[in-house]
């Protein structure tokens, strides 16, 4: 269980904006904490931590401070730690009851005679909280630990432009537990850029969620203003966008390349893993018995896929196509060289050469892979259902399509990525639409989504109509031109080619707040999304200079997750914006519908299901 070399990000500079200053903060901060747990060292991981610090800290780097082994979190602690001897066993962990109660297993798994040659450490990342500790305490087991503590892990930068909090679980959080755990760490996040890029002169935001990181930043900010530093602003603009502001947009189908990537294998931490048979020649086949899955470090390090991610799939082939023949065109040079000197600039260009070569083999491959389960008639179907939705057609009443993916139990996210385009399209569900789908679902799905039917509400996914419907999607659709119709795809000219023939949402409020001075232009469009809705202007202390030659950068932030889809949009938009804008894209996690839904829907198990119906 090793942290890989080769999934570790290097340092972007974005319009003059390095990134990677909290990566460097959270690499330090670890190894300051290892340097505090005495000896030979195990670390047991959270496993959804091991993938954001494979993007922060080398293997190589942690064996040289001590540690021998990582292994993920589990109900025991193994043999070979008590055989080895090993000192310090550190527990890394994001502040969960469910990780606290697997650490009181593995403790337990210890005999007490053991357990006093071994030194326990839990270091809890961002922040240990008030419910952990008091459940270490109930389980009699806090007295075990030499050291509780907190390693802050804010933004990490997954690209030049790109910005995680790794927050998974952000939405819900914020949606269906009014936890602002979540709120909290963004602003400590926007707090850690502003020491280092200077205040936010303008921060621009819609929603509830914006409305509350924008009140915590400005009290951090009062809180700590003996210590501010008189930095000139680098980022003249921050938006905060709310996810409940476009949630037709996540559960829609994404039909860029990165973008189908995600939606049909999955983009964790930078790679994604695909059959490993694919990347083999015949030959190589026969002579391989057990072919491993292949994992694809995907970044902007790589020159072909760093244009072709951004591309609606439909463009991909001739991309590609046009690639391999300047390649063999190059590649063509040495035959063409008569002298000495041009024969060295032919090997001088052969690594460049040839690392094009491997990268346009295998993009080649995954797209032949993305290609297959499109062209699947399924997929297609739910593309035309989901097309049709969008454009209000027949929203008012049950759709034979959804209603037949019901009783033929598809999977249930793919039915509830539908159900709530249509349900939002519609502005809500009429009452007997909305219980026909309820029954039918949960006939034949189980009763334990009633859990399910509830979060969704919560969320503003799946609801009742009101008397008198307020038309709001209607409206933005309209005012907005969210549905574009003959969209170029090959040579776009308008950001609803991510989804070709759909707008996301929020990227076209992006686009208006900052040609046209914030909020102002959007009055009309704004009282039909959730609010508030605000644009401050942070005072600036008299050492500080206002952006005399501003770049017109912009912090656009997601509190609840985007899609590779709006991150592509807004590069787009970058290279065609009137004012030359450029930006820096911020979330608390990447998502599509699928892993999004993930967070809300209720896993059975007998404990969730009613008494009176088992």
């Amino acid at each position: 269980y090793y942290i890989t070399n080769n999934l570790r990000m290097g340092d972007y500079p974005t319009a003059g904006i390095k990134l990677s200053f909290n990566k460097d903060l959270a690499k330090g901060d670890l190894l300051d904490h290892l340097k505090l747990c005495d000896g030979t060292k195990a670390i047991f991981w959270d496993p959804k931590l091991k993938g954001p610090f494979n993007l922060i800290i080398d293997w190589a780097v942690l064996k040289q401070h001590g540690v021998k082994k990582m292994f993920e979190l589990q109900e025991y602690i193994p043999a070979e730690v008590i055989e080895n001897k090993w000192q310090s066993v550190i527990m890394l962990i994001r502040p969960t009851l469910p990780m606290i109660d697997m650490i009181h297993k593995a403790i337990r798994s210890v005999s007490v005679a053991q357990r006093d040659k071994i030194d326990f450490h839990i270091i809890f990342v961002s922040r240990k909280s008030t419910m952990c500790t008091q459940r270490l305490e109930k389980y009699n087991i806090i007295g075990e630990f030499k050291n509780i503590l907190e390693l802050e892990l804010d933004l990490i930068p997954f690209d030049h432009d790109l910005l995680t909090l790794e927050y998974p679980l952000g939405f819900k959080e914020m949606c269906t537990e009014l936890d602002d755990s979540c709120l909290y760490q963004v602003s400590r996040s926007l707090m850690s850029l502003q020491s280092y890029f200077g205040f936010f002169p303008n921060i621009i935001g819609i929603g509830p969620s914006a409305a509350k990181v924008n009140k915590m930043i400005q009290r951090m900010r009062k809180e700590g203003a003996a210590h501010e530093k008189p930095l000139t602003p680098r980022i003249e603009n921050l938006v905060l966008i709310d996810r409940r502001v476009d949630l037709i947009t996540p559960l829609s189908t994404q039909l860029t390349y990165e973008g189908l990537i995600d939606e049909l294998f999955g983009i964790r931490n930078n790679a994604a893993t695909f059959p490993g048979r694919s990347f083999l020649s015949e030959e190589e086949q026969a002579q391989q018995e057990d072919i491993k899955p292949k994992q694809i470090l995907l970044t902007s390090n790589d020159s072909i896929y760093n244009i072709a991610r951004d591309l609606n799939f439909n463009a991909l082939g001739p991309f590609l196509g046009k690639k391999a023949k300047q390649i063999s065109a190059a590649n063509n040079e040495k035959n063409d060289a008569k002298s000495l000197q041009q024969l060295k600039q032919f090997v001088s260009k052969l690594p460049h050469m040839q690392a094009e070569r491997k990268s346009l083999e295998i993009q080649t491959a995954v797209a032949g892979l993305v290609k297959n389960k499109i062209d699947n008639r399924d997929f297609r179907h739910t593309l035309g259902i989901e097309q049709v939705l969008r454009e209000g057609i027949e929203v008012d009443r049950v759709n034979e399509d959804i209603e037949e993916m019901i009783y033929k139990q598809e999977p249930l996210k793919k039915v509830l990525r539908l159900l709530c385009i249509q349900c939002i399209a519609a502005d809500g569900l009429k009452p007997k639409v909305l219980e026909f789908y309820k029954r039918e679902i949960l006939q034949s799905y189980g009763y334990h989504h009633l859990i399910t039917f509830e979060r969704l509400e919560k969320c503003g996914l799946l609801y009742m109509q009101e008397k008198t419907p307020k038309k709001s999607y209607p409206i933005l659709r309209s005012t907005l031109n969210l549905t574009v119709s003959n969209v170029n795809e090959r040579e776009p000219n308008d950001i609803a080619y991510v989804h070709s023939g759909y707008a996301p949402l929020t990227v076209r409020l992006v686009n208006w707040m900052t040609q046209r001075s914030g909020l102002k232009y959007l009055a009309d469009m704004v009282k039909h999304l959730p609010g508030p809705a605000f644009n401050d202007h942070q005072k600036l202390s008299t050492t500080q200079d206002r952006l005399e030659h501003s770049d017109n950068h912009t912090l656009v932030y997601f509190l609840g997750g985007c899609t590779y889809a709006e991150v592509s949009a807004l590069r787009f938009l970058a290279q065609r914006h009137p004012n030359n804008a450029t930006f820096t894209i911020a979330t608390t996690k990447i998502i599509n519908g699928n892993s999004l839904l993930d967070t809300l829907i209720e896993p059975c198990s007998k404990d969730t299901i009613p008494d009176f119906l088992t």
